[in-house]
């Protein structure tokens, strides 16, 4: 495998379906209902038909909400409608939720040509899965991995939550050396954070509930990165670790300021300097659709100097960084942010330091603050 094209043209769907919503989680879902999804299935198939011509498109991502929570007859329909509309693509991934798989989906998704499974792991300890909500066991996921592979799906991928309240430095540790043990190609490791909306922010902001201080999630990351290496992965993007080559296409390009183009509701497009984001509301997505309408979205018109500083704050947290061609006019910024050791400038091209890298978000807080 390779990294992907900077020009790479990448499709999404979004899947809004999901067992019962998580109290971190921020994305668009609702329950699982058979009926709902036969509907929104077809207008789906509505929307993607409707859509404007677009490039060919280099990747295809599958995402939600929960994929793989769907029947079999409906996993495989959604299938066949992408394979049928985004074509033969370099990178196909598809979601997929331990304990919502079995082994006809598993051999659904490897039929159709998938090519990558990012599979929604979180943790292998039971009292911290317990306190995130999920409703799967480690074991689920020990044997989601063993249906994929036996249907030949190796490219698989694991989330994993870091900084859980509760969760000691030797718990984290350990799911670390359990998901390593599975010997998965890529790892994200995200940060549980407080995410407006959700359940789990409420709780911090009745004060049901407290996140781990700055410095304590700084060492839970900082051991990710030490033990995820020393097993070859490669901590390509801030929440992002890969073997070599087995990077995720489909990110790469969009950080790396690439046009896509979403379906399904709460999913977002990019097409030059307009930006359209269908609405998080899966009712008037299906109402709209089967009265032969466009789903209701919301529409921003970017300029080049937003894209530009996109393209610089998403550059950045990549370890290639950013071109001095995509650096342009940022330069006293990113000179005042190398002088604090937050970045360096090497070959032609800026990068986060490990230091920049702890505090990415106050990086691209400034640089925001500073590009007006």
């Amino acid at each position: 495998m390779r990294s992907a094209p900077a020009n790479g043209f990448g499709l999404y769907v979004h899947v809004p379906f999901c067992d019962g919503k998580c109290p971190y989680c921020a994305f668009y879902s609702v329950p699982y209902d058979p009926a709902l999804a036969d509907r929104w299935l077809a207008a789906l198939a509505r929307e993607w038909q409707a859509a404007a011509p677009a490039p060919k498109a280099d990747t295809l991502y599958i995402g939600g909400g929960t994929p793989s929570r769907l029947a079999p007859r409906q996993l495989a329909g959604l299938c066949r409608l992408a394979r049928s509309r985004a074509g033969a693509v370099s990178e196909w991934t598809v979601e997929v939720n331990p304990g919502t798989l079995d082994a006809e989906k598993a051999a659904i998704l490897a039929h159709a040509g998938v090519t990558r499974v990012s599979l929604g792991a979180q943790s292998f300890d039971p009292a911290v899965l317990r306190r995130l909500g999920r409703r799967h066991t480690a074991g689920d996921t020990l044997q989601a991995v063993q249906l994929l592979r036996r249907a030949g799906l190796n490219n698989l991928s694991l989330d994993l939550i870091a900084c859980v309240p509760g969760c000691s430095r030797a718990a984290w540790r350990d799911t670390l050396r359990q998901a390593l043990a599975l010997e998965p190609s890529h790892v994200s490791v995200y940060a549980l954070t407080s995410e407006e909306g959700t359940r789990l922010h409420r709780a911090v902001g009745q004060g049901r509930a407290a996140l781990l201080s700055d410095r304590e999630q700084l060492v839970r990351l900082n051991l990710a990165e030490r033990v995820l290496g020393e097993a070859g992965l490669v901590r390509y993007e801030i929440s992002n670790y890969a073997r070599p080559g087995f990077e995720c296409r489909h990110n790469l390009a969009c950080w790396r300021g690439a046009e896509y183009l979403g379906f399904g509701p709460a999913a977002a497009s990019r097409r030059g300097l307009v930006r359209r984001t269908n609405r998080p509301d899966l009712a008037a997505y299906l109402a709209t659709l089967e009265s032969g309408l466009e789903p209701p979205r919301d529409t921003d018109r970017l300029t080049p100097a937003l894209l530009a500083r996109e393209r610089v704050i998403f550059g950045l947290r990549m370890a290639e960084g950013i071109s001095d061609e995509t650096a342009a006019g940022y330069e006293p910024r990113l000179e005042t942010l190398q002088a604090a050791g937050l970045a360096v400038r090497r070959a032609g091209r800026w990068a986060l330091t490990p230091r920049g890298r702890n505090v990415a978000d106050a990086v691209a807080v400034d640089l925001i603050a500073e590009s007006g």
